[in-house]
């Protein structure tokens, strides 16, 4: 089964000049469950943007799913819907309650009708806990709701990769327990991909992974 990323000699180079990666080669096999860490300005968010084609390498080249991601260039999994990003502040929309930023990819990248698309968006809310908030605006953009609200998201409209960062303000007990609940049914099928940052408290999900001095392996720092 051919991996699902690769990235090829990638060389990002922060805005004050320092290399976070150079020469990086770097491969994601699909089904692969990784939970990462790193030291703040070791690369880890960094790794994240570079495989969901947010940020773009200085050098070198990300490949997903075989298909190069390219600046400007519609990428066929990202159109399917196929790619989870849960940023550290949940990257939801102010203006929309957060079940209409959980229905709004399950209409357009899903083509789902608008009752299948709400019933689909309500059942992961309420995974998420989040269900008796649905009609409300995210309380704090970047806070733990939002961040559970964006895992809900990607679950709802079945990603076949999870790039999961650490959340902006920590979690809770509860918020722990829906972000258990979320991606541990993600993690049931097998070909699923999940690279979290952080996320100790599902150390059992799969392997450990360490990011820092331009690096990213398997394992602790040897």
């Amino acid at each position: 089964m051919p991996d699902i990323l690769a990235l090829e000699a990638v060389t990002l180079i922060a805005p004050e000049g320092r290399a976070v990666f150079r020469d990086l080669d770097w491969t994601l096999a699909r089904g692969a469950r990784f939970h990462a860490k790193g030291g703040a300005g070791g690369g880890c968010t960094a790794l994240l943007r570079l495989c969901a084609g947010i940020a773009e390498p200085d050098r070198g080249r990300v490949v997903l799913d075989g298909t190069p991601l390219e600046p400007g260039v519609p990428h066929p999994f990202l159109q399917r819907g196929h790619l989870g990003w849960v940023p550290s502040d949940g990257g939801l929309a102010v203006n929309l309650s957060l079940l209409q930023n959980v229905v709004l990819p399950l209409r357009f990248a899903q083509n789902l009708g608008r009752l299948e698309a709400e019933r689909t968006a309500m059942g992961w809310l309420e995974q998420a806990g989040l269900d008796r908030r649905a009609d409300q605006r995210p309380a704090v953009p970047g806070d733990r709701e939002s961040w559970v609200a964006s895992l809900a998201r990607a679950a709802a409209k079945g990603s076949r990769l999870w790039l999961v960062d650490r959340p902006a303000g920590g979690l809770d007990t509860a918020s722990i327990q829906a972000a258990e609940r979320i991606l541990g049914q993600a993690a049931l099928d097998p070909e699923v991909t999940i690279l979290l940052v952080g996320g100790v408290w599902m150390s059992s999900l799969g392997q450990e992974l360490t990011i820092g001095n331009g690096r990213v392996f398997s394992g602790r720092e040897p």
